[in-house]
């Protein structure tokens, strides 16, 4: 028997009609409502190239930036709420050399809301495409070799010297500048004060308390032993440094370059699991218990620099223009969320107690289009504010 799932048919059209004008192939969406699965549906194609395949409900997206939220944030706020760490101690003395470059002074509170003065972007992976010991990994596939440890070992460590030795563009607090490299930082720092790699962290502490049997990372060294092994991906974009289209590798190549494993991006997931973590976070902001303290889930929902939408690790629904729509987040308490650039999306409005939690594909196999997932992204959630009243 085909199984039954929620739907809202408003929902069900913007989802449909972003996949008939071409703003992405492939839609899921999850939406929960007070604490209940009210729609979860999937319309499209997980891939294009080479060949067209059909989504199908167990397909698992690159949720790219999310990340940044799912793993990276959530990690540090469940070590602030242990006391293990603390927003306004420097990152440096955590993660040894971070110091350089004029990074001596720079908190963990300015890494999370993009004001530590770090650049938005660094091409790090360049060097590890360049470097003998780990060029390896950057070989079209078929020149590939199977065992690949060794090669992303070497590009772990360059990319990792690379975040550390980055210099500031401006003072820390000076300006918000959303960017990866501050991401990649805090990862780095999660590992070392936790004495493990990030993946195994969020396997331990993040997905199986909240049962995300969709999430993961992929550890491309050692590709077909993990969860991914028996999983169907959805494609993203067509990668010149690698001479393949994305699918099951990460989109990324900084996070391709570490192994698929890094604090910016890297995790693979489901609407179904990203609305669950939505609403981990919805029930700390509500004060209930769970995953998270409620207190420290507040001041990380707060925006953490002068004239910046930016909260701590989330973002923050802007005046006009936001990505929520019109109608999400207007509230007392508001709304936070995040986006991906692959085309994913996840929105938490306060307010109406709702999870929305969208993700594409939007980026394959050409790239991205932002006026268009910009467009789409507006009306759909415009769509399920109406559809929920």
């Amino acid at each position: 028997m085909t199984p039954r799932f929620p739907e809202l048919p408003g929902v069900s059209r913007a989802a449909l009609a972003a996949v008939s004008e071409g703003v992405a192939p492939a839609v899921a969406a999850a939406v929960r409502h007070r604490g209940d699965m009210v729609h979860l549906g999937w319309a499209g194609s997980a891939e294009l190239v080479p060949g067209r395949r059909e989504l199908a409900p167990g397909d698992l997206f690159d949720v790219a930036s999310l990340t940044k939220v799912m793993a990276t944030t959530t990690a540090v706020a469940l070590l602030v709420g242990e006391g293990a760490l603390a927003l306004d101690e420097p990152a440096a003395d955590r993660l040894p050399g971070f110091e350089a470059g004029g990074k001596e002074r720079v908190t963990l509170r300015e890494l999370l809301s993009h004001s530590s003065g770090l650049p938005a972007f660094r091409p790090y992976y360049e060097e590890v495409r360049q470097d003998p010991a780990s060029a390896d990994a950057f070989l079209p596939p078929a020149r590939r070799p199977r065992d690949l440890e060794a090669a992303f070992a070497r590009g772990r460590a360059l990319v990792s010297r690379a975040v550390c030795r980055e210099p500031l563009e401006a003072p820390p607090g000076s300006r918000a500048l959303y960017g990866d490299p501050a991401f990649l930082a805090l990862g780095l720092l999660v590992e070392r004060a936790c004495g493990e790699r990030l993946d195994a962290l969020f396997r331990a502490r993040i997905a199986a308390p909240l049962g995300l049997e969709d999430t993961f990372f992929v550890d491309e060294a050692r590709r077909g032993s993990g969860p991914e092994r028996s999983r169907a991906f959805v494609a993203t974009e067509r990668c010149p440094h690698r001479e393949e289209v994305n699918c099951g590798a990460v989109n990324d190549d900084n996070a391709y370059a570490m192994g698929g494993i890094a604090g910016h991006a890297g995790l693979f997931s489901s609407a179904r699991d990203v609305a669950a973590f939505g609403q981990a976070w919805l029930d700390a902001l509500s004060g209930r218990p769970g995953l998270l303290d409620p207190a420290v889930a507040r001041s990380f929902a707060r925006r953490g620099a002068p004239g910046s939408t930016r909260a701590l690790g989330w973002d923050t629904p802007s005046p006009t223009g936001s990505t929520i729509g019109s109608l999400l987040g207007r509230g007392p308490t508001g709304a936070i969320g995040h986006l991906g650039y692959t085309g994913c999306s996840l929105w938490i409005d306060r307010d109406r107690e709702l999870v929305v939690a969208l993700l594409t594909n939007h980026v394959h196999p050409a790239g991205r289009r932002p006026a268009e997932i910009l467009r789409f992204r507006r009306d759909f959630h415009d769509a399920v504010a109406q559809a929920v009243g």
